[in-house]
């Protein structure tokens, strides 16, 4: 029964469950363990850290979640390394993979707190640590990175970067993956150019990875061991590079949509911030090998921005408004 009721609730209100007695402590903690975690409740935006530092949170360890079915904020204290000291390289499924000032990447869960250990990111191929002394005891000085395209030439000179710049880079270098109970080291994917165009959003379903480039192409990735396959399911279907181009599956029929977000420069040349003006959405036929343009997302929402692409069903999430798109910004400019 009481599993029952916990599935109605929203976040908030979820987590505020454990105050009731010691023994409530364990479900609102161990979310994945009861499966209570996994229905739907609406997404909640994170904040970092101004916000939280505003409403009496610590300006370096706090960050808010604003909570969409409530219209409010809520300030979670989250675990070292401060989180305003990291960077958001992107979020899936309410865990955010984020890069402290070493550049090394974890998984941080805001609502339980619970982080993970990424392996270390001097385990990329590309990547070479450089040490003040010689031997493996000397500090971090930093990184020098090599740039391979897909065919395994270098189309840039390689460069020496600091801890902290590394973690900047991260969105120009080729896939890399890594398994749980592995060897703790990165995984190189080969078969991914970035010089001819890189990858914009990657998904994992169906036991693969499909990944989405800004020429409108789309591959399958099936993961053996230390190696990946690929498989071309969608040719690219543009002649020239897309900007910002997100991917998403349909929950009531599958679909895969392509989204396209554009953007343009004010008039004023002192502000040189893009704009998102609007988007384009697209159905992917993989029968033609195109996409078919859609002027309507019915009663489904998309999340766009620093995460993983959603599309949901507001059936489901009654919170949300029918054919629109949640936005943020998630460029450099």
């Amino acid at each position: 029964m009481v599993d029952t009721v916990l599935c109605k609730l929203e976040l908030p209100d979820f987590i505020r469950t454990a105050a009731v007695c010691t023994c409530w402590r364990a479900p609102a903690l161990d979310l994945r363990r009861r499966g209570v975690y996994s229905f739907h409740r609406t997404p909640c935006l994170l904040y970092i850290p101004a916000a939280a530092a505003a409403n009496g949170g610590s300006s370096t360890r706090s960050a808010e979640l604003y909570c969409l079915a409530d219209e409010r904020p809520y300030t979670v204290t989250l675990p070292d390394p401060p989180i305003a000291e990291r960077s958001i390289v992107g979020s899936s499924h309410g865990w955010l993979v984020t890069a402290d000032a070493l550049s090394e990447l974890h998984l941080l869960n805001p609502v339980t707190r619970e982080q993970i250990e990424l392996p270390p990111i001097a385990t990329l191929e590309q990547v070479r640590p450089i040490l003040e002394a010689a031997g493996d005891g000397g500090d971090l000085r930093g990184y020098e990175v090599s740039f391979y395209d897909g065919d395994m030439r270098e189309y840039r000179a390689p460069g020496i970067y600091r801890p902290d710049e590394l973690r900047d880079l991260l969105n120009i270098k080729q896939p890399s993956f890594a398994r749980v109970g592995d060897d703790k080291q990165w995984h190189w994917i080969t078969t991914s150019s970035y010089y001819r165009s890189p990858y914009s959003d990657i998904a994992y379903r169906d036991g693969a990875f499909y990944a989405m480039n800004l020429l409108g192409g789309i591959h399958r990735y099936d993961i053996h061991h230390s190696r990946a396959t690929r498989t071309v399911v969608l040719a690219d279907t543009l002649g020239y590079t897309l900007h910002h181009a997100y991917m998403a599956w349909t929950p009531s029929s599958g679909d895969v949509l392509q989204v396209w977000r554009l953007t343009h420069l004010p008039e004023d040349e002192e502000d040189e911030e893009l704009r998102t003006v609007g988007f384009h959405v697209y159905k992917v036929d993989f029968d033609s090998q195109d996409v078919v343009p859609i002027d309507s997302l019915g009663d489904e929402a998309l999340f766009i921005g620093h995460n993983g692409t959603l599309c949901l069903s507001t059936k489901d999430y009654p919170a949300l408004l029918p054919n629109h798109v949640y936005f943020t910004d998630d460029d450099e400019y």
